[in-house]
């Protein structure tokens, strides 16, 4: 019991010093070449055995290299997919999908859960933005979602979500493509 709460301290701790180092533009990033569809599978099949009971499907293949900070986007994979399976409590499928999108990949991931309002899709990016009926299920800070969009904005990439009320919800990230091996 105390270990896990430990743990859950110590991660609170970095996100929030993650966030303050984002806010004031001092995030360091450790650019370097790494192979997204393998980064996506690896990040996965982790999740899938720390979280029993969930079906994470895969789909698409890029064979796409990006320029990047492996271990941030591997954040932003596990902060979209942990939220996907944590707002969709009725629902036990994740969907990952991967494909190519001009210059860039592109990644979705899609939850069959409450799906996300309007006025709220427009802020779920804000800094400590939560909504307000998750706001009383879920306790949380609300700056996951923040954390990853300055992340893959720091890639020069986009990070938006799809939702419709109780359609569930797609959040989709693109992240450039240093080079592909399908057409160099």
């Amino acid at each position: 019991k105390v270990s896990i709460y430990i743990e859950k301290l110590n991660k609170l701790i970095s996100k929030l010093l993650d966030t303050s180092k984002i806010h004031s533009g001092n995030i360091e990033l450790h650019m370097e070449p790494f192979e997204i569809d393998k980064t996506i599978k690896d990040a996965i099949e982790n999740l899938s055995v720390a979280i029993p009971g969930h079906q994470i499907s895969f789909t698409g293949c890029t064979n796409a290299t990006v320029i990047g900070d492996e271990m941030q986007i591997l954040q932003v994979i596990n902060n979209l997919i942990s939220n996907a399976i944590k707002y969709a409590p009725g629902s036990k499928n994740v969907e990952v999908y991967i494909n190519n999108v001009g210059k860039f990949v592109k990644i979705s991931v899609k939850d069959y859960g409450m799906g996300i309002n309007h006025q709220d899709k427009i802020k779920i990016f804000e800094r400590f933005f939560r909504a307000s009926d998750i706001q009383k299920k879920y306790p949380g800070l609300g700056i996951g979602l923040y954390v990853s969009h300055e992340i893959v904005v720091n890639h020069k990439g986009t990070l938006w979500v799809e939702s419709e009320i109780g359609e569930g919800s797609t959040f989709n990230f693109t992240l450039p493509i240093m080079k592909n091996k399908n057409y160099g």
